[in-house]
């Protein structure tokens, strides 16, 4: 006789319940990343980002700015600008689904008529802390590249949450990235997949390793603990380089005229870091 829950063991209950996942995301990351895509792809991005494909796959998803502090050579109009622009940033967030904006302190400078932001990385790690004390969720997934949440890394280490840190790696400091769990790489792939860029697929194309024998290796490295290779075949023309990933996908080369483009649409595609050595 089947009882369902009631019949149920406490180990078949827990392998049914879902994981629960958090997304904390330091604002000014993403905001950051835009400019930097643009120029690692040598394209105009504009910054309509699709938010729900950020927050997808989370219970909830908190994102952390402050209004713009005004700095001295703003004028009135310049500044309204920023500060409009901030304000609709905001509501775009705290419309997508279980979304929800958390502002530093944004607060007047006693030695002159100016606004400066406040508290916005302290607000980040006191609600990370709060809700993995709390055991609110399994995993805490933090969107930053700052090294001053080294202390709050160190503090999840003992509690029974794991860490997700995204981020851009280049600009991620080692120390951070060890005290992570899971890194999950942000490259410009990732904002073109925000973006809903139309034509992110014909950056990078495929071939196989039937149709064509790559045979000179121009850079190795490692993904998984195998080998990820870039091999440079100049008899191919302007799309001389081929990425080739042991660990995932072996049969299958991805293919483009730069071998970053290769390894930044594979991080994103994967979710898993590609290592060079320096």
């Amino acid at each position: 006789m089947n009882f369902g829950w009631l019949g149920a063991t406490n180990a078949s209950r827990k392998a049914i319940e879902p994981v629960t996942k958090y997304l904390f995301i330091d604002g000014g990351f993403i905001e950051n990343m835009i400019p930097k895509a643009a120029a690692f792809l040598g394209m105009e991005l504009n910054s309509s980002l699709d938010y729900r494909a950020i927050a997808g796959g989370f219970q909830r998803t908190f994102y952390y700015d402050a209004l713009p502090s005004r700095k001295d050579n703003d004028t009135d109009e310049s500044f309204n600008t920023k500060l409009v622009a901030k304000l609709k940033l905001f509501d775009r967030v705290n419309r997508t689904p279980f979304m929800h904006t958390r502002e530093g302190i944004t607060r007047s400078r006693s030695t002159r008529r100016m606004l400066e932001q406040k508290g916005v990385d302290i607000l980040l790690a006191i609600d990370v802390y709060k809700h993995a004390s709390l055991r609110n969720m399994a995993e805490a997934h933090i969107m930053t590249t700052d090294l001053d949440f080294f202390p709050l890394f160190e503090a999840l280490r003992d509690t029974p949450v794991s860490v997700h840190l995204h981020c851009y790696a280049p600009e991620t400091s080692e120390e951070l990235m060890s005290l992570a769990d899971v890194v999950i790489p942000i490259t410009p792939f990732t904002i073109l997949r925000w973006l809903q860029y139309p034509e992110r697929e014909k950056i990078v194309d495929r071939t196989t390793t039937a149709d064509f024998q790559p045979s000179t290796v121009f850079k190795e490295g490692v993904c998984e603990g195998l080998p990820y290779l870039i091999y440079q075949e100049p008899r191919l023309g302007e799309r001389c380089f081929l990425g080739q990933s042991m660990a995932i996908n072996p049969h299958v080369l991805a293919r483009s005229d730069r071998w970053e483009l290769i390894v930044a649409e594979f991080e994103d595609n994967h979710k898993k870091r590609v290592y060079f050595d320096a």
